[in-house]
């Protein structure tokens, strides 16, 4: 095996490769698409509802077959999984954001508050995230996932 040294390699100043160097292009004017509001049968009220049956049925205060109408087969199950898993830990929805990407879909957001039962006054934040989508005349689930914070996961002590 021969090692041999790099020949020494300078970068040009400014002026001697003109030629090479990067020119920003020309600012160009962008046409902006107002985003459509939600429809009016899937308002705050009705995303607080949808949400507050999700939040109840981590609780374990409803079952979640009562959900099986509001969410696709993919998320039913995937849900039916999570509550199975049973926490002892009591979930209070705090807050739900919403923004419709078309005039049939809506992607929403909660912050959902978690304490172990009779100590409210330790709670953390969850957040849940998903898509509700407009089928056959009914808004459903097409998305959700509970997204717990990495020092939460995998531990017997955090909310699930």
């Amino acid at each position: 095996m021969r090692i041999s040294a790099l020949a020494e390699y300078e970068p040009p100043l400014c002026g001697e490769a003109e030629e090479n160097r990067w020119i920003t292009p020309a600012p160009r004017v962008v046409s902006v698409v107002p985003v459509p509001s939600p429809d009016p049968g899937l308002g705050r009220e009705a995303l607080g509802r949808m949400f507050g049956l999700v939040v109840e049925a981590l609780d374990g205060r409803r079952p979640v077959a009562q959900l099986r109408g509001a969410m696709s087969a993919a998320v039913y199950e995937a849900m039916v999984t999570r509550v199975r898993s049973g926490s002892g830990w009591t979930h209070r929805l705090a807050s739900v954001r919403s923004c419709a990407v078309s005039e049939e879909a809506v992607e929403v957001s909660a912050t959902v508050r978690v304490f172990r039962r009779g100590r409210e006054s330790a709670w953390r934040a969850l957040a849940v995230v998903g898509r509700v989508e407009l089928r056959n005349e009914a808004w459903i689930f097409t998305y959700l996932r509970v997204i717990t914070p990495p020092s939460h996961r995998g531990t017997a002590k955090g909310p699930a």
